[in-house]
């Protein structure tokens, strides 16, 4: 992992930052309210299933998208490694006045889960995979989070065949910023078969203006 970013979101500063991430500028409350509109989508399936199962929201940041797994009627274990974060999520579920609260809160590196094999019937992992720096880390994190679900997995990735990463690379010729950190979609479909998983959908937050992939595997060994 960074360890730049980790301590970032691990003080306190940078984990009042990030809550106040999408609620900045519009445009990023548009990309919330479209992230929780495409998260709804992908979620239709293991709702028709009404399982009653506890999912794991790792990272949760200070809650975002509790609400969306909360639709599902399913026990939510809210985790995250920034403990700013955890207890930054603690106090936006009581200010939202929610009538279901999450079932617990574990802090926990995704490199490591401290949870035995299959524990959950629903992984979410939205927007940690590109944080990873090193490539078999980020492949480490995926096998991680196959490990602990049972049936449904839902995660992101930053493409490194979109066009807005083919449009970086090329920039980068000129600007001198370093390489996205990506995974490409044969190597993920590889890892999950390996991991007993088939692809159910994967979409784009945006086609054009978005590297970010959405992807709904389901456990079938």
């Amino acid at each position: 992992m960074d360890q730049d970013i980790l301590s970032r979101y691990n003080s306190a500063e940078g984990a009042a930052d990030y809550t106040k991430k999408f609620e900045r500028h519009w445009t990023e409350r548009v990309n919330n309210w479209n992230e929780q509109r495409l998260l709804k989508r992908l979620l239709e399936p293991v709702a028709l299933e009404n399982s009653a199962a506890p999912a794991l929201d790792l990272p949760c940041g200070y809650g975002r998208l509790f609400s969306v797994l909360g639709d599902l009627k399913m026990p939510v274990i809210e985790g995250d490694w920034s403990f700013h974060l955890l207890s930054a999520a603690r106090f936006f579920h009581g200010r939202e006045s929610r009538t279901v609260l999450p079932a617990g809160y574990v802090r926990a590196t995704a490199l490591n889960l401290p949870f035995k094999d299959r524990a959950f019937g629903l992984v979410l992992s939205v927007r940690l995979c590109h944080h990873i720096r090193e490539h078999q880390e980020r492949l480490q994190y995926l096998r991680e989070i196959m490990r602990v679900s049972s049936k449904w997995l839902i995660f992101t990735y930053f493409d490194a065949d979109s066009v807005k990463n083919r449009t970086h690379e090329f920039r980068r010729r000129f600007n001198g910023k370093r390489s996205k950190w990506t995974l490409g979609p044969r190597e993920v479909l590889e890892l999950s078969r390996a991991g007993g998983f088939e692809l159910v959908r994967s979409e784009w937050m945006s086609r054009f203006f978005s590297g970010h992939r959405y992807v709904l595997m389901r456990r079938i060994d």
